[in-house]
């Protein structure tokens, strides 16, 4: 009589669950390869093994953080792949494959391992076969990962530092910033010196029993700075604001701060520069100074004592913030206006913004905190009031002089830097001298917005140190994939490069020049500038669909009537803008400052560019939503 084999199956013939990894490693390195175990401790930005080396110890992380980075073959840089965390091994996997490693793995925080020589873990390994079920599952979970996505979402960042670099105290700024991190429902410990002398296993227990770490370090306070910098994924430098012309004063910036920086486990410190509330109303002044010494990869600024400005920080550390894109489009990007009026109603804050071409000047007026009343006047008068473009010249460089265009932005936007802008902003040109994308984000805003909204043919280009810029839309007329690499909050995108721009009636040659004239139809342009400004914005379908995959939330406005040099049709695209707008916020389930965060995506299922241009001769009909108020 034969044995009666033991099913491998649970309960209602489910398969009996493998061991957790953490479970097997701990029975593996309770047994006897225990005694073959070493203790090592790295501190952060300390290497644990580079690529090519050989694979001779399998590592179990017991505190801190390691990160796992492979080469760039172009710039030769490290980009992080993933990230190992307390109770999970290191070495896996050119262990069991007998080859060399073929990542570099560097500690992100200070971190103690247990390291396990090869021959001895075959050997534990050998009486313990779950522990190579659990690895292999292991293995095969990050090979996914590494495949799907990208390092931002492998390591969602939840531990800053807030280096106060001058004698004004930090710590009470950044409580309210902690403050407005648990009012959007996380829990946060603030670690101050008082800390100093703590374990790298009381750090990660913090970190583990929180959503988000915030360290701060005085100015006076070096060697605690030294050891924050250790434990943390990003820094911010915090800074006064300038009120006039000076040296900053840097003597609390040194090596310890680029300690885990030049391990290259970080991006460039951000800067937060505070303003009183007099210096942010009357304007901003002298960033430039700031960005020339500490060289930042990003810049916010705050008035302390302003909830927004508080609440905005908090979105950014907490990878809630919302960046607005905007397309070009001549005379239909007019909606975006109506577009930026419907989200302020539903109190969706805009944290970044950005554009190219004609979305460029539009973006700008957000960047600047204008109120609708005011970018209404403005733009009415630069653009609608009287045509832009109708200083027709001869046609040597361009149709037009374009010094109406420059005398409007002078107007408009004076000597405003980009850098002082309160709200951070970025605009596109392109570079015919290089055919590369030129990407604005410090200097003149009047200048970089000419070279932005300069169409081939149409206006003069600019050139800058010896470059030629055009309209920025000539190489991406909508920037969307720059704004999701600006910042971790979600990407809204409105693009109105769907709608076709030129209808076929208002390309014909007049039949009375006297005529035309006498009707003033010779301001905008003759119809080869409707022409010239299509053909230079063609934006491919390929490219469009990537722009567009980059965005969380994608708002498309379909002016119709609108010819893309229609300038008087101001009213029309801004009440179409408006409208599609609240339409596509009414058919959401949840915050536009969590979408990104949930991996949620609104894209319309529609196609890059529409079939024919009956919408352009039909008369247009409004999405049925509330009207737009009247401010």
């Amino acid at each position: 009589m034969s044995k009666k084999k033991t099913p491998a199956h649970g309960p209602d013939n489910a398969p009996n669950p493998l061991p957790s990894l953490e479970d097997a490693l701990a029975k593996l390195f309770a047994t006897t390869a225990l005694e073959a175990a070493s203790w090592i401790t790295l501190t952060g930005g300390s290497r644990l093994f580079s690529a090519g080396d050989d694979s001779d110890h399998l590592y179990l992380v017991r505190t801190g953080r390691l990160g796992v980075f492979r080469q760039n073959e172009d710039d030769g840089e490290l980009n992080l792949i993933g990230v190992i965390k307390p109770g999970e091994p290191a070495g896996e996997m050119s262990l069991i494959a007998g080859t060399e490693h073929t990542s570099t793995v560097i500690a992100l925080r200070d971190t103690d391992l247990l390291a396990l020589p090869r021959d001895a873990f075959f050997e534990a390994a050998s009486k313990s076969p779950e522990v190579m079920l659990a690895l292999a599952q292991k293995m095969i979970l990050r090979a996914r990962e590494v495949q799907t996505r990208g390092s931002q979402q492998l390591h969602n960042p939840n531990v800053f530092a807030f280096f106060a670099v001058c004698d004004r105290p930090a710590l009470a700024y950044v409580e309210t910033i902690a403050e407005a991190v648990r009012a959007m429902g996380y829990t946060v410990c603030v670690l101050d010196s008082g800390f100093h002398g703590s374990t790298s296993e009381e750090f990660s227990t913090l970190e583990a029993a929180h959503d988000y770490v915030l360290y701060v370090a005085e100015k006076p306070e070096a060697n605690w700075r030294q050891l924050a910098a250790r434990q943390v994924d990003h820094s911010f430098l915090i800074v006064p604001g300038l009120s006039h012309v000076e040296a900053p004063d840097l003597s609390a910036v040194g090596a310890d701060l680029g300690l885990s920086l030049s391990a290259g486990l970080q991006h460039p410190p951000d800067l937060i520069i505070q303003h009183d509330q007099a210096t942010r109303t009357k304007g901003i002044r002298h960033t430039k100074l700031w960005l020339d010494a500490l060289k930042p990869a990003r810049w916010f600024h705050v008035c302390d004592r302003s909830q927004a400005d508080t609440a905005r920080i908090a979105r950014i550390v907490t990878g809630h913030s919302t960046g607005l894109v905007l397309s070009g489009g001549g005379a239909r990007a007019f909606a975006h206006l109506g577009a930026v009026w419907a989200l302020r109603d539903a109190h969706v804050p805009i944290d970044f913004v950005g554009g190219s071409s004609m979305g460029a000047i539009l973006a700008a007026t957000a960047g600047l905190e204008w109120s609708q009343e005011e970018m209404d006047r403005r733009i009415r008068a630069a653009f609608v009031d009287s045509s832009p473009l109708d200083d027709i010249s001869f046609p040597f460089i361009a149709l037009t002089a374009g010094k109406k265009v420059d005398a409007r932005l002078e107007e408009h936007f004076g000597e405003v830097l980009i850098e002082d802008m309160p709200i951070p902003f970025f605009c596109l040109s392109s570079n015919l001298t290089s055919g590369t994308i030129k990407l604005h984000k410090t200097g003149s805003l009047r200048k970089a917005l000419r070279a932005s909204i300069s169409l081939p043919g149409i206006m003069p280009p600019v050139i800058e140190d010896g470059q030629v810029l055009v309209d920025g839309a000539v190489m991406r007329s909508f920037p969307a994939r720059l704004m999701a690499n600006t910042h971790l909050g979600t990407v809204i995108g409105v693009d109105v490069t769907r709608a076709k721009g030129i209808d076929p009636r208002n390309i014909k040659v007049p039949k009375s020049l006297p005529t035309w004239f006498g009707r003033g139809d010779w301001r905008k342009g003759p119809p080869i500038v409707s022409i010239m400004m299509r053909s230079a914005t063609i934006t491919s379908a390929a490219d469009l669909a990537q722009s567009r995959a980059a965005t969380d939330l994608l708002i498309i406005p379909e002016p119709g009537g609108v010819e893309i040099r229609d300038w008087k049709a101001y009213d029309l695209a801004v009440e179409s803008g408006y409208q599609t707008t609240v339409d596509t916020l009414s058919k959401l389930d949840g915050p536009v400052t969590s979408m990104r965060k949930r991996g949620l995506s609104v894209h319309p299922d529609i196609p890059a560019f529409t079939p024919d241009d009956d919408h352009l001769i039909a008369p247009f009909v409004p999405p049925k939503a509330k009207p737009m108020p009247k401010k």
